[in-house]
C-alpha cells in the first residue's frame, strides 16, 4: 500500500509540472499573438513597445520552445521509463538536428539542391546555434512534435507500419502552416534562398520533412520500441502547436496558408474519426516504476 500511495503521489506531481508547462505553452502563444494584434491596430504602441520589441519577441517564444520540449518527456517518461524515454529524446534530437546541420552548412547537395530541404538559413530570432548554424531549439521540436504524431497515429491505426507512416504524414501537415509564418511573418526565423511555389517553400523542403520525420519516428517504433500507452494530452498539444502559426499567418494576412493550415490541422482528427477508433486500442498511460 505505501508503495502505491508513493507511485500515485509520483505521478500527481508530473501532472502537475505538465499542467504547469502546458499552461504557460498556450500563455505564451497568447501573449505573442495578442501582442501581434496590438501592434497591427494601434501602430502608435511602436512608440511605447519598440524599445522592447527584441525582449517581447524572443522571451514568449523561447518560453514555446523550451515547453514544447518538455511536455513530451513529462507526458511519456513515466510510462515509457525514463531509460526508454533518454532514447526517445537523444534519437528524435540526433536525427532532427543532424538533418539541419546538413541543410543548413550545404554538406550534401543533389542535383545541385541541398538535402534534406532545400538551401536556407535560421535568423537570430531562435537565439544561440549550434556551430552557427542550427538554434538549439530546433531539434528538440523534431523530438516533441514527431511523438506526439505518432500518438496520434496510433490512434487511428493497430499497425506499427501505417502507424509510422501516418505519422510521418501528420508530422508534415504541421509544416502547412509553421513555414509561411516563419518565413514571411514580420519576425522571420528562418529564410530560404530560393523563391518555391509556397510562399517561397521549395518542393524539396517537404520531401525532406517526409523523409525526416519517417526516420525519427520510425526509430521510435522499430528501436525503441514504440508507444504502448497514449496520452490523453497528445491533441491538445498537436493542436496548441499548429494554432500559433496558424494565427500569425492570420495575422499577417496569408490567407492560403490559413487556409490550407487549418485543413492540414484538421486533417488528423478526421482520419482518426474516420478509422471507427476514436477510443485508443492500446490502453491510456498509467503510472509505472522506471
Amino acid at each position: 500500500m505505501p508503495t502505491d500511495t508513493a507511485s500515485q503521489g509520483y505521478k500527481d506531481s508530473i501532472e502537475q509540472l505538465f499542467r504547469f508547462g502546458f499552461w504557460l505553452l498556450v500563455g505564451s502563444v497568447v501573449f505573442s499573438l495578442l501582442g501581434m494584434l496590438l501592434l497591427k491596430l494601434f501602430p502608435a504602441a511602436w512608440e511605447i513597445f519598440g524599445p522592447m520589441y527584441d525582449k517581447l519577441v524572443k522571451t514568449p517564444t523561447w518560453t514555446f520552445m523550451a515547453m514544447l520540449a518538455i511536455l513530451p518527456i513529462l507526458m511519456y517518461g513515466v510510462s515509457l521509463g525514463w531509460k526508454r524515454m533518454t532514447f526517445f529524446v537523444v534519437w528524435g534530437c540526433f536525427i532532427g538536428g543532424a538533418s539541419e546541420l546538413i541543410g543548413t552548412t550545404g554538406f550534401a547537395t543533389w542535383n545541385g539542391v541541398a538535402l534534406p530541404f532545400g538551401a536556407y538559413e535560421y535568423t537570430q530570432w531562435l537565439g544561440p546555434k549550434m556551430f552557427d548554424h542550427v538554434p538549439y531549439f530546433i531539434p528538440p521540436s523534431w523530438f516533441a512534435m514527431a511523438l506526439v504524431s505518432l500518438d496520434l497515429a496510433r490512434r487511428a491505426t493497430g499497425s506499427r507500419w501505417t502507424g509510422v507512416l501516418l505519422g510521418t504524414v501528420f508530422m508534415v501537415l504541421w509544416d502547412v502552416s509553421l513555414d509561411p509564418a516563419m518565413t514571411k511573418g514580420q519576425v522571420p526565423f528562418w529564410s530560404y534562398t530560393v523563391d518555391g511555389f509556397y510562399y517561397g517553400m521549395p518542393l524539396s523542403n517537404w520531401i525532406g520533412w517526409l523523409v525526416v520525420s519517417l526516420i525519427i519516428i520510425a526509430g521510435y517504433e522499430f528501436i525503441g520500441g514504440g508507444l504502448k500507452e497514449m496520452n490523453r494530452w497528445a491533441p491538445w498539444l498537436y493542436v496548441v502547436n499548429c494554432a500559433f502559426p496558424l494565427g500569425i499567418c492570420l495575422l499577417e494576412g496569408l490567407y492560403i496558408a490559413v487556409l490550407a493550415g487549418g485543413l492540414a490541422t484538421a486533417l488528423p482528427f478526421a482520419v482518426i474519426y474516420l478509422s471507427g477508433r476514436r477510443e485508443p486500442s492500446i490502453k491510456t498511460a498509467q503510472p509505472q516504476q522506471a
